[in-house]
C-alpha cells in the first residue's frame, strides 16, 4: 500500500514541474513577442518621419529651383536692369498673368512668401547681390524655410545671372 501512495506523489510532482516550465516559456516567448513588436512600429515610425523629411526637402528644393527659373525668364523679357539688388524680394505673379511674365513684378518685402503647398506650408524669399563688384552678373539667392517637427529647416539654391545683352559678341 505503501508503494502505490509514492508513485502518486511523485506522478503529481512531475505534473507540477511541467506546468511551471510551460508558464515560463509562455513568460519568455510573450515578452520577446513585445519586444520584436515594439522594435517593429518604431522602426515604422522612424521610416515615416524620414519619408516626410525627404518629401518636404525635395518639394522645398523644387519651389527655390521653380523661383530661379521663374527669375531668368523675368530677367530675359524685362532685361538686366529691371533685377533689384537687395536682400528680400518676391516675385508677384497676379493671376492670369502667369504665362506672361511682362506683368510679373519683383517686390521688395518685409517678411517672406508664404506658399501653401500640400502637406506644409513653407516660406520663400530672394535676395540679389552684385558678386565681386562685377556689375554685369547679379547673384540671385532664393531661400525656402519651412517648419518640421519643431525645427526650423530651410534650403538654398543660388545662381549668377549675366548681362548677356549687353557682352560684346566674338
Amino acid at each position: 500500500m505503501r508503494r502505490n501512495c509514492k508513485s502518486t506523489i511523485d506522478y503529481r510532482l512531475s505534473i507540477i514541474g511541467i506546468e511551471g516550465q510551460s508558464l515560463i516559456e509562455v513568460v519568455v516567448s510573450s515578452g520577446i513577442a513585445v519586444l520584436l513588436a515594439i522594435a517593429l512600429i518604431t522602426t515604422g515610425l522612424i521610416t515615416q518621419k524620414s519619408a516626410r523629411i525627404a518629401k518636404n526637402n525635395t518639394r522645398a528644393t523644387k519651389l527655390a529651383q521653380e523661383t530661379l527659373e521663374q527669375i531668368r525668364v523675368f530677367r530675359d523679357r524685362r532685361g538686366f536692369s529691371a533685377l533689384p539688388v537687395g536682400n528680400c524680394y518676391i516675385l508677384q505673379i497676379t493671376p492670369g498673368s502667369a504665362s506672361d511674365p511682362a506683368n510679373w513684378n519683383l517686390t521688395s518685402c518685409n517678411y517672406p512668401e508664404i506658399v501653401g503647398l500640400e502637406g506644409g506650408n513653407f516660406t520663400r524669399k530672394m535676395s540679389i547681390q552684385i558678386p565681386n563688384n562685377d556689375a554685369n552678373n547679379k547673384l540671385v539667392t532664393v531661400t525656402v524655410s519651412w517648419t518640421e517637427s519643431g525645427e526650423d529647416k530651410k534650403v538654398s539654391s543660388q545662381t549668377i545671372l549675366s548681362n548677356w545683352e549687353s557682352s560684346p559678341n566674338p
